[in-house]
C-alpha cells in the first residue's frame, strides 16, 4: 500500500486535511509546549549564554583598553627615551667642547712653559758662553803674558846683564810680596 492511499483514507471527504477537534487540541498543546520550551530554554540557556557573551565582550573591551593604555605608556616611554637620548647627546657635546677647550688651554700652557724653559736654557747657554768667553779671554791674557814675558826675557837677556837682572828680580818680588799681603 502506498502512502498516498493511507493519507487519502485518513482525511475525511471534501477537506484537504482533517482538521477536527483532536487535531486542534494537539496543535494548541504543541504550541503551548513550544512556547513553554522556548521560555525554559531562554531562562536556562539564553540568559547564561548572553551573560557569557557580555562577560566576554567586557573582557575583550577591557583588554583593548589596557592595550590602548600600554600603547600610550609605550609612546610616553619612547618620548622619554628620545628626550634622554637628546639630553645625552647634548651633554656629550658639552663634555667634548669642554675637553677641547681644556686641551687648547693645556696646549697653550705647555707651549708657554716650553717657551719659558727654552728661554731659561737659552739664558743658561748665553751665561755659559759668556763664562767660556771670559775663560778664553783669561787664557788669552795668560798666553799673551807668557809670550810677552818670554819676549821680554829674551829682550832683557840681551839688553841687561846678569847683575841688573837680579836687582830687578828682587824689586819685583818685593812689590809682589806687598801686593799679596794687602789682598
Amino acid at each position: 500500500m502506498s502512502i498516498h492511499f493511507l493519507i487519502a483514507t485518513a482525511i475525511p471527504e471534501g477537506r484537504v486535511f482533517g482538521l477536527d477537534q483532536q487535531t486542534l487540541i494537539q496543535v494548541i498543546a504543541n504550541a503551548f509546549n513550544v512556547s513553554l520550551l522556548a521560555i525554559v530554554l531562554t531562562w536556562l540557556l539564553y540568559k547564561p549564554v548572553r551573560n557569557f557573551m557580555q562577560k566576554r565582550t567586557d573582557r575583550i573591551r577591557g583588554q583593548l583598553e589596557q592595550a590602548e593604555q600600554e600603547v600610550a605608556k609605550a609612546g610616553e616611554l619612547k618620548s622619554q627615551y628620545e628626550q634622554k637620548l637628546s639630553d645625552i647627546e647634548r651633554e656629550r657635546d658639552e663634555i667634548l667642547d669642554q675637553a677641547r677647550k681644556t686641551a687648547v688651554e693645556t696646549g697653550r700652557q705647555l707651549v708657554a712653559e716650553a717657551k719659558k724653559e727654552a728661554e731659561t736654557v737659552r739664558e743658561r747657554a748665553a751665561a755659559n758662553v759668556e763664562m767660556e768667553w771670559e775663560r778664553v779671554q783669561s787664557e788669552m791674557k795668560m798666553a799673551i803674558i807668557e809670550v810677552s814675558a818670554a819676549m821680554t826675557e829674551k829682550f832683557v837677556a840681551r839688553a841687561i846683564d846678569k847683575e841688573t837682572q837680579e836687582k830687578l828680580f828682587a824689586e819685583t818680588m818685593a812689590e809682589l810680596g806687598e801686593v799679596a799681603w794687602r789682598s
